[in-house]
């Protein structure tokens, strides 16, 4: 395989991908009130933000999709969804919990206590439509990718 053809493979997985990921929060946006909002909204924002990861390739190349496919009106919120999935939904980040532990002796025994932020993981979901919004304006622009990278192909 080519680099060209990986190329245009690693377009279409992120395709699949990016459409996933809009198809999960289409299905949220019609259904708030449902008790599963939370995990598909999570694994929504993995699926747009693992185009944006690097991807192993056989040919030992790193693919991930550029950040000028972002819309330039969204580019604050694409960040934050990198960041998020980076350090709260495909990782455990200790550094965002601003995490206290403590350890005390009452009554002759050790007790620990611990005091950190609570990250649920949901603090986008109030901006669903701009989320949405997002992931279509990348999908319009890996399209015309797409299409640059078949004809490249064809010729």
């Amino acid at each position: 395989m080519t680099d060209v053809h990986e190329d245009h493979l690693h377009i279409l997985v992120c395709m699949e991908r990016l459409n996933a990921a809009w198809n999960t929060l289409k299905q949220i946006q019609a259904s708030l009130d449902q008790p599963l909002v939370g995990p598909a909204f999570r694994y929504a924002l993995v699926e747009y933000a693992t185009a944006f990861n690097n991807s192993h390739s056989p040919s030992k190349k790193n693919r991930k999709l550029s950040p000028s496919l972002v819309p330039s009106a969204h580019s604050g919120l694409h960040q934050r969804l990198i960041n998020a999935r980076d350090s709260i939904h495909a990782h455990a980040d200790l550094t965002i919990f601003e995490a206290q532990l403590e350890v005390h002796l009452v009554a002759g025994e050790k007790q620990i206590s611990c005091v950190r932020n609570f990250i649920h993981g949901l603090e986008e979901l109030k901006n669903l439509p701009e989320v949405i919004e997002l992931v279509e304006g990348v999908l319009r622009n890996l399209y015309d990718e797409h299409e640059k990278s078949r004809r490249r192909i064809a010729d």
